[in-house]
């Protein structure tokens, strides 16, 4: 690896390449930061495993060499494009919250399905609900990511989505063996339970270690098919202020240590000081 390089959204990008995205910049400077992003994957043969150009990625990236001061780019336009996030009002998705709890036996109550989201409608309502109740609220997904509805029959009772693992952790890697070089390509086989809720009404034992069951046929399946290839393992991160990990204890996740409370950004780590138990789940045997 090149001395001088940089890490972002985890890949390196040498002095020759950062010369090359600042000379696409420059010469499709009026084309706007779109069909700058789509060159520089194109030329940097930058692409995800369904064979698709990694736009939303180098975007990111962009801004993230822009705030680093190592390229310019044009203005974002007014329309379209990246911008912030804001909460939306129940007006927007019209969500009307049961008058009461839902509760019973999970033995006795309708067969639990999931439900993709897809469109965005959908998309919407599940964004309301992730950040009207779940204590991380939701932020805008980046990569390879699948959301879900839960229902028992017709009544909704859960949100539950995956995203790509995250780049590296000691605890996952030395549990797997993994060195570098075996992460670099392996890494996108691990997918991460990045947000879990089940809403604040429902009050039935067991539904969440039962969802986590299910999800291991259903996801790997959609996996597939959205982004051509079948995940190895589920991983996800638990605070231990908030929830002791019953429901991934419960669905034979295996519990693999506690985190130091570390972030990092960009090829740097930081103390943030949120302890978390990590769980992983092979999805298949061996």
């Amino acid at each position: 690896m090149e001395k001088n390089a940089w890490l972002f959204r985890n890949r390196y990008f040498t002095s020759e390449e950062l010369s090359l995205i600042k000379s696409i910049a420059f010469q499709y400077w009026s084309a706007g930061r779109k069909k700058i992003a789509t060159i520089i994957c194109e030329k940097l043969k930058w692409h995800g495993f369904n064979g698709r150009l990694k736009v939303i990625p180098c975007l990111e990236v962009l801004r993230k060499m822009e705030k680093q001061g190592l390229v310019v780019l044009p203005p974002i336009k007014p329309c379209g494009g990246y911008h912030q996030l804001k909460p939306l009002r129940n007006d927007q998705v019209n969500f009307k919250k049961p008058a009461g709890k839902i509760t019973g036996a999970i033995e006795l109550m309708a067969e639990i399905r999931f439900e993709l989201v897809q469109t965005k409608k959908e998309n919407n309502l599940w964004r309301y609900l992730i950040q009207s109740y779940h204590y991380l609220g939701y932020t805008r997904p980046v990569g390879r990511h699948l959301k879900y509805f839960v229902y028992l029959g017709d009544r909704l009772v859960a949100l539950i989505s995956f995203s790509d693992g995250i780049y590296h952790h000691h605890l996952r890697d030395n549990w797997l063996g993994w060195d570098e070089k075996t992460r670099a390509i392996q890494r996108h086989l691990i997918i991460n339970n990045n947000r879990f809720l089940i809403l604040p009404w429902v009050k039935i034992k067991n539904l969440g270690s039962k969802i986590l069951a299910l999800a291991a046929k259903i996801v790997l399946s959609d996996w597939q098919t959205r982004y051509g290839y079948r995940p190895q393992f589920f991983e996800t991160f638990v605070d231990i202020q908030r929830f002791k990990g019953t429901v991934y204890k419960a669905a034979n996740w295996q519990y693999l240590g506690r985190t130091k409370g570390q972030g990092r950004r960009g090829a740097k780590y930081f103390f943030h000081g949120k302890v978390r138990d990590y769980y992983i789940y092979p999805l298949r045997r061996h």
